[in-house]
């Protein structure tokens, strides 16, 4: 990523709240260009539509259980890091998404501090890894 180039991220959850605030924040901190989707299917739209370096998700959308929303993400953006953010993380979901390659799981609710620190550390491990 190019100085000057605007950190794409895609932010997947049925509460509108949630979306509209995450956007504010990273806007609001500049470098980011921040999409939201509200439903599995309308996040599977926009990433066969474009290219996200981010994606954060919410496990439980209207159209979508548990760890079959980060499923389906993966298996059109592979190599894209997915941060989970959920109310319902037991041991058996948190064991099952790791399998799906998630770099990290918040527990809502959350403070938007903690996921923009996540968002920087993940970006700042895929620059590392496109290196080597």
């Amino acid at each position: 990523m190019s100085a000057g180039e605007r950190i794409k991220i895609l932010i997947v959850d049925d509460e509108e709240l949630i979306c509209w605030s995450l956007k504010q924040s990273f806007e609001k901190a500049g470098g980011y260009a921040v999409h939201c989707a509200y439903t599995g299917d309308d996040a599977l739209q926009k990433l066969h539509e474009d290219r996200y370096d981010i994606i954060i998700t919410d496990l439980n959308l209207p159209d979508a259980r548990e760890h079959e929303i980060v499923r389906k993400i993966k298996n059109v953006a592979v190599s894209t890091p997915v941060i989970v953010i959920s109310a319902d993380l037991s041991e058996s979901v948190l064991d099952d998404i790791s399998k799906e390659g998630v770099i990290k799981c918040i527990d809502k609710p959350f403070e938007i501090g903690e996921i923009m620190d996540d968002v920087e550390e993940a970006m700042r491990l895929a620059k590392l890894t496109r290196k080597n």
